[in-house]
């Protein structure tokens, strides 16, 4: 729960295109040809249709609820129970002709023209009965400009949903005499944690016979902190747990050790075998690499560095590039994508993963790691990304008819279906598996897609599902290097 004034505040930000958000966009960006690009500031949640009204007030409910609740929809859709059952001091009100909003308060228009897909702001300026001001996205259409203010006539209008806020916490003044200081000891630079030490109970995962030989360090694609982890996973059964578990959860409001450490986990992707990344090394989440802002992800992985320290002192090893692992060292993938971002300048949804990138990344976790294994406290430094040059071509097209967009996607226009012979994982946002999961295409369903890519080490194919949402799904293997192909995981018509 916020105060009046953290809301303010919040509400400044978004409209100056400061926010603190992991979805602020911070370069000229555009990835869909039917919205001009979006200004640096824009709110872009879910990577799809650019910057839509519904964007804005997603992330300013993530940021009220500390990331425990979103909007699922279009924007009329927030009011709906059946789609959106609000947190617990959250209320809906109608839009009645005596009332005014308050400051912070979330409008909704589901009525007029705004009956198909509704319209959402927050309140900036409660106003009076015949207007108020609304901070606002996409009011033009385009998707391409960061909020904004407008004076609104209420028209459409019908509710407002309005959360709860906190109340301001006054410090009392005083004009007693401070009593004399005393000694100041020197602090513990460890921070206690809530632990949850209660393991998976579904799967009973192989003993290693020996101490890990190191931790390998993850970030999540996700949004859940530790205790959603547990809640989510604690009890699931083989088949969620054989697409990846890790041996601990952690963010800084907490620890989750869902394996013990002298069991192996399924973190890498790189098989069972003695020497394998999931059979010798202990795999540590950074949570909420997709939710939490900047702030809170560099105190998530605080926490992170913190717990590998205790786990390295407790096996007698020290700090070094053998012992501080990457995911990407053992396996295709991008992460722990977040980081890298933070911590190199280098964004691998969207370009190669370069050694100087990843050694860069590697010691930046082993000087955090050794600052907290010699009882120090170090400071998170992130890096500034030099935007790339607006004039830079697009796309580059290839004897095969792909063309490269500027994330490195190689992609083509192609109307065929697709008969899955096996269940495939789909993805929402675009074509790299840690992104958000849309769902399952199960053997025997067929898809009509009309985009073939190159990525992330798949051939994938694009389809807008029946939701009108767009869906990514990996039909076979590829390797960039010499562009060999595997054996497609379905028939083609």
């Amino acid at each position: 729960m916020k105060t009046q004034a953290e809301i303010n505040k919040r509400l400044d930000a978004y409209r100056k295109g400061t926010v603190d958000s992991p979805y602020r966009v911070k370069v000229w960006t555009s990835y869909d040809n039917r919205f001009y690009p979006m200004e640096p500031g824009c709110i872009d949640v879910d990577k799809s249709f650019h910057a839509q009204c519904a964007d804005l007030t997603i992330d300013y409910i993530l940021w009220l609820t500390d990331n425990e609740f979103r909007i699922r929809g279009d924007a009329k859709d927030a009011i709906n129970p059946k789609k959106n059952k609000l947190p617990e001091g959250w209320k809906i009100v109608l839009n009645r002709p005596s009332t005014v909003p308050r400051k912070g308060w979330i409008a909704v228009f589901t009525d007029g023209t705004y009956w198909e897909y509704g319209h959402i702001g927050m309140v900036y300026d409660g106003g009076n009965t015949s207007r108020f001001q609304i901070l606002e996205q996409n009011w033009n259409g385009w998707a391409n400009k960061k909020p904004s203010l407008r004076w609104d006539n209420y028209y459409g209008l019908t509710h407002f949903i309005v959360p709860p806020v906190a109340k301001e916490v006054k410090k009392a003044s005083t004009n007693k005499k401070e009593t004399p200081k005393q000694k100041s000891t020197k602090k513990s630079t460890k921070k206690e944690l809530p632990k949850i030490t209660k393991h998976i109970t579904g799967y009973s995962m192989d003993k290693r016979g020996y101490n890990p030989k190191g931790v390998v360090l993850h970030n999540d694609a996700g949004g859940m902190n530790y205790k959603q982890y547990y809640n989510n996973l604690v009890n699931a059964n083989y088949d969620r747990l054989a697409r990846g578990i890790a041996h601990a959860y952690v963010d800084r409001t907490g620890i989750w050790e869902a394996i013990d450490e002298s069991r192996i986990a399924w973190h890498v992707a790189d098989g069972t075998r003695p020497g394998s990344g999931n059979h010798d090394f202990y795999g540590i989440e950074v949570n909420q690499s997709l939710r939490a802002s900047d702030k809170e992800f560099l105190e998530n992985e605080q926490a992170v560095f913190q717990f590998a320290a205790e786990k390295l002192k407790k096996w007698g090893l020290p700090a070094n590039r053998n012992t501080v692992r990457l995911h990407n060292e053992f396996s295709q993938t991008s992460c722990p994508h977040r980081s890298m971002v933070l911590h190199t300048g280098l964004d691998p949804l969207y370009h190669s993963i370069t050694e100087h990138a990843r050694l860069k990344l590697k010691d930046y976790f082993i000087k955090q790691i050794r600052a907290y294994m010699n009882g120090k406290k170090p400071t998170s430094k992130v890096v500034v990304s030099k935007p790339g040059s607006a004039s830079t071509p697009a796309t580059r097209k290839d004897a095969n008819g792909y063309r490269e967009n500027p994330h490195g996607t190689l992609y083509k226009e192609e109307h065929a279906t697709f008969t899955a012979n096996a269940n495939i994982i789909t993805r929402y946002v675009g074509p790299f598996t840690n992104l958000p999961q849309a769902g399952i295409l199960k053997a025997g369903q067929t898809i009509i897609y009309d985009e073939v890519m190159k990525q992330d080490g798949y051939i994938w194919v694009g389809y807008t599902a029946y939701d009108g949402k767009r869906v990514y799904l990996p039909v076979r293997t590829w390797d960039r290097e010499t562009d060999s192909v595997g054996k497609l995981w379905g028939v083609i018509n």
